[in-house]
């Protein structure tokens, strides 16, 4: 009997387990980037040339 157990197949269970992992927590990441961050950030912007666009269309 071997002190050591044998390492097979456990390296690419881990990996796999690393990659979905990784996929996972960037995919969530990215969607709060995108729906908590960026979207209010553009929704601010294109309000205010919205206001600017009013603004001088009743000088005109």
């Amino acid at each position: 009997m071997s002190a050591i157990a044998p390492i097979t197949g456990t390296i690419r269970k881990r990996i796999l387990a690393d990659i979905t992992i990784g996929f996972a927590i960037g995919g969530a990441m990215a969607s709060y980037w995108w729906w908590g961050f960026h979207k209010n950030i553009i929704n601010k912007r294109e309000a205010y040339y919205a206001k600017l666009a009013e603004q001088k269309a009743a000088e005109n």
